[in-house]
């Protein structure tokens, strides 16, 4: 079974449609990359998984359960486990500056919990389990030793692998980077790639908006190519970069090359 399936998901600013039915499937432990050129709609999609933008038509099922249901011109049916489906980390890090790099990783854990208990008058997991769980991805990600440093005093490769980390805390089922080495410079952006490479190895289901395409030759599982709103095109990176059918594809491939 597909832990996810996206069926016709559209999605409008004004008049402008930036994205025009994307449909796609992942199976549990897949690597999906998605390439395209800036103002394709990339980024639009994954906000809409997410649901930091909410699409105008469309479904987002997870794990045979549909968390996400629009038509157009009504109101969207969201699932009270949606937000905790999918796990994001953002381009420019978004850590907390007044919070430690452990408490910007137990911060969501913690009002997730006390919400939980005032629902339910039972607390569902202590401050200390949710400290062990963060000092333990800390040590995923080889920041052991910057538990009690703030944002400020750390570089832009550890930043993202903190926001990696973050990310991980809920136990989303499918993580999702937003072009996470952007902001980096080559050497930073080794360090965080291995740290993506190593959540693959671990089974974890990914999608990965991305420019690095040596990186998503090697890594992802699945290529999907954007362009204008639409899936372009689809497939394995042997058929996608090795052997593309559309025009649109070996042109942007082209361009990548000088």
């Amino acid at each position: 079974m597909n832990i996810l399936e996206v069926v016709d998901l559209r999605k409008k600013f004004g008049d402008n449609e930036v994205l025009k039915g994307i449909n796609f499937s992942l199976k549990k432990g897949e690597v999906l990359a998605i390439i395209g050129s800036s103002g394709g709609g990339k980024t639009t999609l994954l906000r809409c998984l997410n649901f930091l933008e909410r699409a105008n038509s469309g479904s987002i099922t997870v794990n045979g359960k549909t968390v996400y249901s629009a038509t157009e011109g009504e109101k969207p049916v969201v699932s009270t486990e949606a937000q905790l489906s999918f796990g994001l980390v953002f381009q420019q890090f978004n850590l907390f500056p007044q919070y430690s790099v452990r408490d910007n990783l137990m911060l969501a854990p913690k009002l997730r919990a006390k919400a939980k208990k005032k629902e339910t008058g039972v607390e569902p997991e202590s401050i200390e389990e949710i400290q062990a769980r963060a000092d333990k991805l800390l040590a995923t990600v080889g920041l052991t030793d910057k538990a009690d440093s703030y944002p400020c005093q750390l570089s832009g490769g550890q930043q993202q692998r903190v926001a990696i980390a973050r990310a991980l805390m809920l136990s989303p089922d499918i993580l999702c980077f937003d072009e996470p080495t952007s902001s980096l410079d080559p050497e930073l952006t080794g360090e965080v790639l291995r740290v993506i490479r190593s959540l693959k190895d671990s089974e974890r289901t990914m999608i990965i908006v991305t420019h690095e395409m040596e990186f998503a030759k090697h890594v992802a599982d699945k290529i999907i190519f954007i362009a204008d709103g639409v899936i372009e095109e689809a497939g394995t990176p042997d058929e996608v970069f090795g052997n593309p059918q559309s025009e649109k594809t070996k042109a942007f491939l082209r361009a990548g090359e000088e």
